[in-house]
This record gives structure tokens, sequence and C-alpha cells, in this order.
């Protein structure tokens, strides 16, 4: 997401994002037209009900092309929607659940009890914390979930292996293996895919390292 520097509250103000994109009058007002367009919400949970969610979208086993059709106009306004009010990536599946699986909001309120606060520290630097309220569910799989989007979500870059000063032939793998250490939620795939690098060069690196300690 892209913020102006005039729109990053104070450390003591803070803004939850989820409230800030969800309870929007302009976010709910287009909500409302997607919802009566497609003829929403749907009875039911899609989360729960996936295949039959996945049939309403035209992508079952068997596909109906009027459906298909159907399916691939809804996820463009979905899609459209979401770019427009700035909702992370992460997020998606949940508004996209809200929007088409359910006729209130218990699904948003419930999580919205989770506070994500972006704030500029003392030196400029932009941060991020989860406030947890005591109505926050922690036994519930979606909002761990959505804790462990957002930790992936606002996560440092990994650093670059660096020279080793040692060796300049060589590459120094210890601040990268110290990061991944740091944030266990990423897989091996995924941090290469960050540094540019391949996945089986990471694991041979990794293991090296953790050979020699």
């Amino acid at each position: 997401m892209k913020y102006e520097p005039s729109e990053y509250p104070s450390r003591g103000v803070g803004i939850s994002l989820w409230e800030r994109i969800s309870r929007d009058p302009n976010y709910l007002k287009a909500k409302r037209k997607i919802q009566a367009r497609y003829e929403l919400p749907l009875p039911y949970d899609i989360r729960l009900r996936h295949k039959d969610w996945l049939t309403w979208l035209g992508a079952g086993k068997k596909p109906v092309r009027h459906k298909t059709i159907r399916g691939q106009a809804f996820l463009n306004d979905v899609s459209a929607l979401f770019k427009k009010f700035e909702v992370p990536e992460a997020w998606h599946s949940d508004f996209i659940a809200d929007i088409a699986g359910r006729s209130s909001n218990d699904s948003l309120e419930e999580l919205s009890s989770l506070k994500f606060n972006l704030y500029l520290d003392n030196n400029g630097v932009l941060k991020w914390e989860c406030i947890i309220t005591p109505e926050t569910d922690l036994t519930n799989p979606q909002t761990l979930e959505l804790i462990q989007r957002a930790q992936k979500e606002y996560a440092s870059d990994p650093p670059l292996p660096a020279r080793d000063k040692s060796d300049p032939r060589k590459l120094d793998w210890r601040p990268v293996h110290e990061w991944h250490q740091r944030h266990p939620l990423f897989t091996i795939k995924e941090l290469a895919q960050k540094i540019n690098h391949p996945p089986q060069t990471v694991r041979r690196k990794f293991a090296e390292l953790e050979n020699e300690s």
C-alpha cells in the first residue's frame, strides 16, 4: 500500500486499516452495488463451502459458460474495488467472503477486534503493530491466520548475501539465515524469490551454516 507522509498517524493515535476500509461509507456503498449487481450475498460462508463457491464462479469441474462469464466479471469488479480502496492483498479473501457469502458483517466485526496500526517512530521509520483487545478470539483460526498474514506483509525485506570480509570471493549468508530465523513464516521458496536466488542454493547455504554451529 502507498501512503502520503501526511497520512501517517502518530504512534499515540494510530489507525486501524481494517476498520478504515470496512467502515468507509464510500466502500460500503460500492460494496452494496456489487452485491446488488450479482444478487449477493449467498446464503452460506464461501470459505466453508468452497466447492459451491467455485461452482458459482464457473470454475468447478464442469464449468457453465454463463457462470464463468459472471464469475470473471465479479472478480474484475472486486479487484477494481480493492484497488480503489487500497485493500491489502493479504485481506482479499476475507473481504470477498464478506461481499459474496455473508448477509452481515459478522466476520469483519469479529476480526476487527484486531487493531493493525501504522505509525512513524521518532526516526521517521514506518512501524506497525497489532493490538489485541479483550474481545479478540485467539482460538479462532481465522484470527490467527490474519495475524500471520500481517506479520508477513509488514515484515522487513531480507538482506542480500554480502561479500565475506575474510574472503571477498565468497558470500556471507549469515545475515540472510538470521533474518529467516526471525521470520519463520516465510518458506525457503518465498525467501529465495525475495533475494533472487534459487531455493536449492538457499537450502544448501543454510545447511552449511547450521552444520558449522
